[in-house]
């Protein structure tokens, strides 16, 4: 199985690429980083000068932000999961903006990202969410040209109704709701009671 470069590792040996137009933006997520004990942090201007850079020598993870120009984050992480990128294929991506629009977020994944990073953020977020991959095992399959996250394209497909009570699904494993409920579809007991009282 091909497995991200960042599964397993510790924490304080994980080096990190920031890629960002906006100089303060790679400013604060240098400071998060140095905060929560990672290792090397590299930081870039644009999308061209890191996948040159990463291409010689790759880190263990890509903070990229969305909205860049010339080449947006989602352009750079589909660049880095073509078969010709080398060892860029298996290195996991977080794309960042402050507007996680659905179709952002849908872009993003497509286009190989592990996770999108909504801003702003905290040091303690940023933790967990490296935490959480550094632990996520997903392995990526050969689509083509490209490598993809398994299960991606499946998860994002996933089409089922969304009850007005619940602002957005969670898991299909986890119930939309907890509580007690008259039949499927129902809202819980105490949502209902509290609506009624209203």
């Amino acid at each position: 199985m091909l497995h991200h470069r960042a599964l397993g590792r510790d924490l304080e040996q994980l080096v990190v690429s920031v890629i960002d137009n906006r100089r303060p933006m790679r400013s604060m997520m240098r400071a998060m980083l140095a905060a929560i004990g990672t290792g090397r942090i590299d930081t870039y201007e644009n999308a061209n000068e890191a996948f040159e850079t990463m291409a010689c020598d790759p880190p263990d993870l890509v903070i990229a932000a969305a909205h860049m120009q010339p080449i947006s984050g989602s352009e750079l992480v589909r660049a880095m999961r073509h078969v010709d990128a080398g060892p860029l294929c298996f290195v996991p991506a977080m794309i960042m903006s402050a507007h996680a629009r659905p179709s952002l977020v849908e872009e993003a994944l497509r286009a190989g990202a592990h996770q999108v990073l909504v801003l702003p953020t905290s040091a303690s977020t940023l933790y967990r969410r490296l935490d959480w991959l550094l632990n996520d095992d997903r392995p990526f399959e050969r689509d083509g040209d490209i490598y993809v996250v398994a299960g991606m394209e499946e998860r994002l497909s996933l089409s089922f109704p969304r009850p007005s009570y619940v602002p957005t699904p969670g898991p299909a494993s986890l119930p939309l709701a907890i509580g007690q409920t008259d039949g499927a579809g129902d809202a819980p007991y105490a949502l209902r009671m509290r609506a009624a009282q209203n």
